[in-house]
């Protein structure tokens, strides 16, 4: 694997769906539904302030009859933890096992450039554990004598 891939722009996914948080929960479902994932970034301008998940749907729904009715950013996680596009994939791997995030804004100067999911985790997971060593790279990439 090259080293792009071994940090976050390489496996992050972009764009990344999201919110508003005066969006209504019933409206970040929808978005959700629609792109078939479980979750969207909620956004203020350009930054992120929360993620809105299945998770926080299925928490609330038995207990709150107007839930599909509310602002996100009233039942959004928060605060949101982010990471940079050069950070490296063992460090997030690390980050999210530890703190149990499934989700992983990617920020850049402020702006919400991506996100990483434990889906690109394993795709990830999947490259490096089926790329030849690096010593065979090396002895296929060079000439031998």
């Amino acid at each position: 694997m090259s080293v792009e891939e071994d940090r976050v722009r390489g496996i992050m996914s972009s764009p990344v769906v999201h919110v508003a948080p005066h969006a209504t929960v019933a409206q970040a479902l929808r978005a959700m539904i629609d792109r078939d994932i479980g979750a969207v970034v909620v956004v203020d301008g350009a930054s992120a302030v929360g993620v809105f998940t299945e998770r926080d749907l299925t928490r609330r729904l038995l207990d709150d009859e107007d839930l599909l009715d509310r602002e996100v950013g009233e039942v959004m996680s928060t605060p949101v933890t982010t990471v940079h596009p050069a950070d490296e994939v063992v460090f997030i791997f690390h980050l999210m096992t530890e703190q149990g995030i499934r989700r992983l804004p990617v920020v850049d100067d402020g702006l919400l450039v991506g996100i990483v999911t434990e889906r690109d985790l394993l795709r990830w997971v999947d490259a490096v554990a089926t790329s030849p060593p690096a010593s065979q790279q090396m002895r296929h990439g060079h000439a031998r004598d």
